[in-house]
């Protein structure tokens, strides 16, 4: 097994690890019956990624006690979100999930764990596709009403680039920035929800930068929707549960916000590549750079408390 196929499977031991604590408590405050026939076929789909990226690893000579436990999990009765908020999480992660996971298939080589991503990744389209459906039948579909009208003021011309920076952003151009606007909404509400109920100063500090940072990335991206003739929809923060207690640990809450640090800045980097419009780039890149300074306060943060989960280190050191 090459460093690649070991950091794939690593990640996503680590990964599924952190997001079966989460479960236990969404599974357990769910009211919807829907929403908890998905959450139990997530669950078992986590754990076994959990459970196989595990053996893979021992039978490798790698062993490891999970990162996470049950006692990051306070209080799993706490519902901290309504049920389309955790439909609109989950439907993020397993998004994102899915795009990670698929890149990383194509890098494989070694059978047994190209077989073991490919088996999830079926799993997991099933799962997606459930989601979508349940949003949809609920009416909690976030953006549902984007629309994209042509600009009056767009000619009939063939694409140059040259001639391109005063136009209105075209199709391909504007969804790539559709991820990162629904990847901040729901930064907004997370980061509004553990803010509330952390008991760390220090973490509650970072979760309201958070807030303000996600909030201010998806009010700037809902501006140049509506400058292109599409409209959007916000406000997920006002799904959050007002509760006394925290139902995970600090640890766990910190961690889950930088495991989705990384996200965001691959959306906005799609977003970036894809456009030819100077102006658009520049507040992209002035976005990423945003998001990447949050991101070294959280690192930072992490490595202080004893809560990073530190990637293995290969045998073969660089001189």
């Amino acid at each position: 097994m090459n460093v690649n196929e070991f950091g794939f499977l690593w990640y996503l031991q680590s990964s599924s690890n952190m997001v079966n604590i989460i479960l236990k408590n969404l599974i357990d405050t769910a009211e919807d019956q829907d929403l908890r026939g998905i959450l139990d076929e997530i669950y078992s789909l986590s754990t076994f990624q959990e459970k196989e990226a595990t053996k893979i690893l021992n039978d490798c000579g790698y062993n490891e006690t999970p990162f996470f436990s049950e006692v990051d999990l306070s209080n799993s009765s706490v519902k901290l979100f309504t049920d389309p908020l955790i439909i609109e999480v989950l439907k993020h992660i397993t998004g994102n999930g899915m795009r990670i996971l698929a890149s990383q298939y194509s890098e494989l080589t070694d059978m047994n764990a190209k077989k073991f991503f490919s088996e999830v990744l079926i799993k997991l389209i099933q799962i997606d596709e459930s989601l979508l459906g349940l949003l949809k039948e609920k009416n909690l579909l976030q953006n549902s009403p984007f629309l994209y009208m042509k600009a009056h003021e767009r000619e009939s011309k063939l694409f140059k680039v040259v001639s391109t920076q005063l136009r209105p952003l075209n199709a391909v151009e504007l969804v790539h920035m559709c991820s990162p606007l629904q990847c901040n909404n729901v930064g907004v509400a997370l980061c509004a929800a553990f803010a509330d109920v952390v008991k760390d100063d220090e973490s509650k500090r970072l979760f309201n930068e958070g807030k303000k940072l996600a909030f201010h990335q998806a009010a700037t991206l809902s501006d140049i929707f509506r400058e292109n003739g599409v409209s959007t929809t916000t406000g997920l923060e006002s799904f959050v549960h007002k509760v006394h207690e925290s139902p995970f640990s600090d640890k766990l809450m910190t961690n889950l916000i930088m495991y989705l640090n990384p996200i965001g800045i691959i959306n906005l980097q799609n977003a970036a590549v894809s456009s030819y419009k100077r102006n658009h780039v520049k507040i992209l890149h002035e976005l990423i750079e945003q998001v990447q300074s949050f991101s070294e306060k959280g690192f930072k943060l992490l490595v202080k408390k004893g809560w990073f989960n530190e990637p293995p280190v290969t045998s073969r050191s660089i001189k």
